[in-house]
């Protein structure tokens, strides 16, 4: 199989078929590349190019990677805010960051229905495949290709139910109309369908991968998600022991350069990245004469650098950044960096003598005595448009330095061990010296000092304060300095309302 990036491209010109969100209109026809007809699902590489639609269903699409993904997952934290050009531009947008989002709004709405078109995607491949005899596909493909398909379904169930507070659980193919509109399930039984996923997943998926498969899911994935999943029920017990699971598998461990995760050159599909457990692999490829992806690098850069400022760094994650200083001479030895948090300096531009944009200070590009930050996450090293507006950064889903925090935030909540250490290791790659907190709510406040500073426009921050109640929420979110901070009511926008679409089209919601 050629490597996972190449994949992607290929599986775009080979499969026609483009998974769809489940309508009756897709039941009654018959066309001829039909994914559950006879003629299909008859070998391997079928079934292996089909599960490759499944993983392509997690990059959003051309231009939704940005401009909706990152807007559900960043916009509504305290520490990203709309840029310009969204203010101006994409009232849409700016309702995440305003705290106005609407049952109509389109940037939801397309999130919403790409996440059960991965779904859909998935349970093709899980029925079909399963339906396979001996003849069609060898036992052991079979059962790897169900087990990646499960993992993903998982997935894509994960992040509905991270953002609304009910969903719809499809664990299962449709096979007649009747059986397209569900009831939204209570929270606890769409957890179960989802833990159950990622726990069957694991069972059967490999530790790792040969070099040219890297970057399927793994065993350490589907645990760390499932790790993650406990976390959010606030389940310590059984998030420690499932994330103590990942950590015992003894393949994952932080990378030595912070910022080598965001800028392409060391992804999951690098044998010498040990840290990313699971991410979405763009490429720079076109295919039929377009983009397989665009990863919006324009809308992550700031206007004065030549970006179209999408989304800004709010002035309180440059606090947090410089919250903290360094001690050891010898700190900063490895990334030639002084002064503050290592991770400041992989993730923002701002104004600080040691910050170098493209060879430029930060005063020669942003003006003396300004003091606004922008984003350097998920920028490449040396060039912004080395290939017009395409990007092949990833986007990290998991990475181990989030295995290890949300591992000592387990311990630290159950007092079932001691979480300092996996805390430092932490602070150690960004050469801080050991936290001297102490006692369960020092402990808890370092840990979303962590959380904040190594995660920034990670899809992590809005979930972290939701996870850790309604006060901390609450007091984040207003205190943010962000214009529509004062809009924000923990009932109304701690989840997202369903669609209108879907309530319309679906008569067991109401």
């Amino acid at each position: 199989m050629k490597n996972y990036k190449h994949i992607l491209a290929v599986a775009m010109v080979m499969v026609s078929f483009a998974f769809t969100s489940c309508s009756e209109e897709d039941l009654v026809k018959e066309p001829l590349d039909e994914l559950n007809s006879d003629n299909y699902w008859e070998n391997e590489t079928n079934a292996s190019l089909a599960l490759t639609t499944a993983y392509q269903r997690l990059n959003g699409g051309t231009w939704s990677h940005t401009e909706v993904n990152y807007v559900v997952e960043n916009f509504r934290s305290d520490m990203t805010k709309s840029g310009a050009d969204v203010i101006a531009n994409y009232p849409d947008q700016n309702a995440f960051s305003t705290y106005s989002v609407v049952d109509n709004n389109t940037r939801m709405k397309t999130y919403w229905d790409s996440s059960y078109r991965g779904i859909n995607a998935a349970n093709q491949v899980i029925y079909n495949v399963g339906l396979m005899t001996d003849e069609q596909i060898p036992s052991d493909a079979k059962q790897q290709i169900i087990a990646e398909a499960k993992f993903l379904r998982g997935y894509f169930h994960f992040r509905l139910l991270m953002n609304w507070e009910q969903i719809v659980i499809f664990d299962f193919l449709p096979q007649v109309a009747d059986e397209l509109s569900q009831p939204l399930s209570t929270r606890e039984n769409a957890w179960d369908a989802i833990e159950k996923d990622f726990t069957e997943a694991a069972a059967d998926l490999p530790v790792s991968y040969d070099a040219i498969n890297r970057g399927r899911a793994t065993r350490g994935a589907a645990l760390a998600f499932l790790g993650k999943s406990h976390l959010n029920q606030l389940d310590w017990n059984s998030a420690a022991t499932t994330l103590k699971q990942v950590i015992d598998l003894g393949v994952y461990e932080l990378v030595d350069d912070f910022s080598s995760l965001f800028d392409v050159s060391n992804e999951a599909t690098n044998p010498n990245n040990t840290e990313t457990i699971f991410d979405i692999a763009y490429t720079y490829n076109e295919v039929n004469g377009g983009n397989v992806i665009y990863a919006g690098i324009p809308n992550f850069a700031a206007s004065e650098m030549g970006g179209w400022e999408a989304m800004l760094p709010t002035q309180k994650l440059l606090a947090e950044m410089k919250s903290e200083g360094r001690i050891s001479i010898e700190i900063g030895a490895n990334s030639g960096l002084n002064k503050f948090d290592d991770r400041s300096y992989g993730s923002i531009f701002f104004n600080d003598e040691d910050v170098v944009i493209y060879g430029d200070t930060y005063e020669d590009v942003f003006g003396v005595d300004s003091d606004k930050p922008g984003w350097k996450k998920f920028l490449h090293r040396d060039e912004l448009y080395p290939n017009s507006w395409r990007s092949d950064i990833n986007t990290p889903l998991m990475r181990y330095a989030d295995v290890l925090l949300m591992y000592a935030e387990a311990l630290n909540e159950s007092g079932s061990g001691d979480p300092l250490p996996y805390i430092n290791e932490v602070r150690e790659r960004a050469f801080l010296p050991p936290t001297t907190a102490t006692g369960q709510q020092g402990i808890r406040e370092q840990i979303m000092h962590e959380r904040a500073v190594e995660f920034a426009l990670e899809g992590q921050r809005f979930y972290d304060l939701r996870r850790w109640g309604e006060a901390i929420m609450t007091d984040a979110i207003t205190n943010s300095g962000k214009t529509g901070a004062s809009n924000f009511n923990f009932a109304d926008d701690a989840f997202l309302p369903i669609p209108a679409d879907e309530k319309l089209n679906n008569p067991n919601i109401d």
